[in-house]
């Protein structure tokens, strides 16, 4: 770029730059913000509660559903401002918690608790915080979001001189020092705590506008006003300068407000603007600390030089108009932090030299062990009157679970290395360690049996909605579906409820890095995560939860790796049967939907129309006796299929409008259509994925002589490479990790 090129580039970004602050109305005199104020009083009404709460909304809500029912997620969480990075997996529960509590606080009118996530180590309560205070520095970037603090400002001598009004002549004065250059400045004062605007105007006269607001229609009936815009003070420092100058003024409030410069603010982590995480070392939340003698303060003027000012800081100074985030607070001593039980309680905080006026929301999180520890102090329930618990456990539904590896894949740009499954194989077995047996006694005398013989793996596939238990009769599948939203909030009160115990993200994430260094294997592969998982079941004095004894199949976690090896296997299975062009599971499903529909027509006497011809046919009996003599239905076939269609009639009145599941309706008659399927298409299995396996060999090996694959004809070949490019393409398998999941696949099944 040549060097006049690159200054216009420059002299454009200065450009752009100008009229963006401009347009963000990042500088106010008092007269413009009060006028904007009065012209839509609702955005600068919020306190931080309503604020973040207002966040939350901004960024919308998605119905999400689940197994157990319907849920709301709020899409702050996703992160959209940023595609998807540092995005939350799962916890809406918690999300909805939050909301709810916040709206309780604007009810109140103050936050009035801290409010204290815990669950176990790893279940995202600090990534739950951080998404917030993310949202927050990218909606207060946003007109919506638009919040304002203000600055003091002290003119030069000779622009002093110049008084608020007219001067004479029709032409008007200097109205306010705030926009000023800055050689006409002598002084310039942030306010320390970030304070509203509107503190600066009398506490009753400040009750008058919000009243005379609502009686013109501009300012809601709904809209609660919160005590810290009612009731709440300046800063110590604020309050000593507006009372010298009011006095120096002889109560002329104009002329006071002549020095207030209002200026736009935006949240920031990193330099801990309104979001400021405090971690568990041992310090003092707040300070105050004297000014007189700072150099910076000889050019304010004489009325103000005599005063003593206090300049108040520390990361609640720093947090307020935001969110204050207490990492791993009961970590600290809790004489640190009883001074919260007032701050929470009256939105104060003591110095010794000033009470401060707070407007922040407090937030926490807690591990488990360290929480039951707590409840065990003695003025416990002095600070549960303070505290909300919001509970963050681990994840139970592992395709929720899996997402969180599948992001991580992505975010290091690791796709490409990936085996089948491998995401799968982690969030399935991590699940599998988190749950417990349920308390078949607290279900109905129907389907307590069912409850009872649970297997884990079965309630796992139940949790995410993938399958149900096999042998199970219409009914009792109906019963166990309803069951769920219990089976999932059972034992939700005890200490070591479903979810707080198990493998944590964090050290499955750890395994998988181990996994994809396991030079036997090919990037992160599905069987070095197995044998990463087997090494780690031996750790058992490194990780708690391989301390609990196994109980009916439950924490038998070397059991868990071979019952999820078999899914895997059945996954890979059903890949490979795609891409040989045979039958797959969908394909069940619809063979057997052909089935239902043409005994229908059948047993209606009517015929049925067919889409590729174009004409009415008579059902298919070839189809029927096919599939009869697989499942060896009773003589009486007439009888059969009646029976089957009138469960399959049941059904859409059990649950009208949702399409049937067929497997979950009928599993014994698909268990005997996927046995027979199996035994026929074995050996043409295993002969192609051994024709594939030649190829690869051949093609990852090019200078050895491959006999098998040199035997190979032209049309075996063709076949073969289209396998591979199915696999690649249709299921995303990496090329080089064909080899090892066909390997598996003969070996354990074929």
């Amino acid at each position: 770029m040549a060097s006049a090129e690159a200054l216009d580039v420059l002299r454009r970004i200065e450009a752009d730059t100008r009229r963006a602050f401009a347009a963000n109305r990042r500088v106010l005199s008092f007269d413009e913000f009060f006028e904007a104020f009065c012209d839509n009083p609702v955005p600068h009404c919020r306190t931080a509660a309503q604020y973040v709460l207002d966040c939350m909304d901004h960024y919308g809500r998605v119905e999400l559903t689940r197994p157990e029912g319907t849920v709301t997620r709020f899409r702050l969480f996703d992160c959209p401002w940023d595609d998807g990075k540092y995005r939350l997996v799962g916890q809406e529960s918690a999300q909805n918690a939050i909301f709810r509590l916040l709206t309780n606080f604007i009810r109140d009118g103050r936050v009035t608790r801290l409010l204290l996530l815990h669950g176990p180590n790893g279940s995202a309560k600090s990534s739950f915080i951080q998404c917030i205070m993310r949202a927050l520095e990218h909606y207060s970037g946003t007109d919506e979001g638009a919040i304002y603090r203000f600055n003091w400002v002290f003119p030069s001598a000779n622009v002093a001189k110049k008084r608020l009004g007219f001067s004479g002549e029709g032409s008007r004065s200097l109205t306010s020092f705030a926009h000023l250059e800055d050689e006409d400045v002598d002084a310039r004062l942030q306010g320390d705590l970030k304070d509203h605007p509107l503190l600066l105007l009398p506490r009753e006269d400040r009750r008058r506008v919000f009243d005379e607001l609502r009686e013109r229609g501009r300012l809601p009936e709904s809209m609660q006003i919160g005590e810290y815009l009612l009731d709440g003070d300046l800063s110590p420092r604020s309050r000593s300068i507006a009372d010298a100058l009011l006095t120096a003024y002889s109560g002329d409030l104009q002329r006071v407000l002549q020095h207030i410069q209002v200026e736009r603010f935006y949240f920031s982590r990193r330099y801990r603007v309104g979001a400021v995480t405090i971690e568990p070392q041992m310090h003092v939340d707040a300070t105050i600390r004297q000014l007189t003698m700072d150099q910076g303060l000889h050019a304010l003027p004489p009325s103000l030089r005599s005063l003593s000012l206090y300049e108040p800081a520390g990361d609640l100074v720093d947090g307020n108009r935001g969110v204050v985030e207490y990492n791993d607070l009961l970590k600290k001593p809790l004489d640190a932090f009883k001074y919260l039980l007032a701050t929470c309680e009256k939105g104060t905080v003591t110095l010794p030299n000033a009470i401060l006026h707070l407007d922040e929301l407090f937030l926490a999180s807690s591990n488990e062990k360290h929480l039951n520890a707590f409840k065990e102090y003695q003025d416990f329930t002095s600070f549960k009157g303070r505290m909300d618990l919001v509970k963050m456990p681990y994840l139970r539904d592992y395709k929720v679970e899996q997402a969180i590896y599948d992001e991580q894949i992505r975010a290091g740009g690791m796709e490409d290395m990936v085996g089948p499954h491998a995401t799968f194989i982690v969030a399935l077995w991590a699940v599998l360690t988190r749950l417990k047996r349920p308390r078949a006694e607290n279900y109905p005398s129907g389907i307590r049996e069912v409850v009872a013989r649970l297997k884990p793996i079965e309630k796992a596939e139940l949790y995410a909605g993938e399958r149900e238990p096999p042998d199970l009769t219409p009914e009792q599948s109906r019963e166990l579906r309803a069951i769920l939203a219990d089976m999932l909030a059972e034992g939700q009160d005890d200490p070591d409820y479903e979810g707080a115990f198990g493998a944590s993200p964090r050290e499955m994430k750890q395994a998988m890095l181990h996994a994809y260094q396991n030079e036997r294997y090919y990037g992160l592969s599905a069987l070095a995560i197995f044998d990463e998982l087997r090494a780690l079941v031996k750790n058992r004095s490194v990780y708690e939860f391989l301390k609990i004894e196994p109980q009916g199949g439950y924490h038998d976690h070397g059991a868990f790796i071979d019952q999820v090896f078999q899914r895997y296997l059945d996954r890979v299975n059903n890949d490979v049967r795609a891409s040989m062009g045979l039958v797959s599971e969908e394909q069940y499903e619809e063979l057997f939907g052909r089935y239902i529909l043409h005994v229908s027509y059948l047993l209606k006497g009517e015929k049925i129309y067919n889409e590729k011809t174009g004409k009415s046919e008579p059902p298919d009996t070839h189809l029927m006796d096919r599939l009869e003599r697989i499942w060896d239905a009773p003589s009486d076939r007439a009888r059969f299929r009646r029976d089957l269609v009138a469960r399959v009639g049941a059904w859409r009145i059990d649950f009208p409008g949702e399409p049937i599941n067929y497997r979950r309706l009928f599993p014994k008659l698909f268990e005997a259509l996927e046995r027979d399927y199996y035994e026929r298409q074995k050996a043409t299995i295993r002969k192609l994925s051994e024709q594939v396996l030649d190829l690869l060999a051949e093609e990852e090996e090019p200078d050895k002589k491959h006999p098998a694959a040199q035997r190979l004809d032209a049309s075996e070949r063709e076949r073969g490479a289209q396998i591979i490019a199915r696999l690649v393409e249709q299921h995303r398998y990496p090329r080089r990790a064909i080899r090892e999941a066909l390997g598996a696949l003969l070996r354990h099944r074929y």
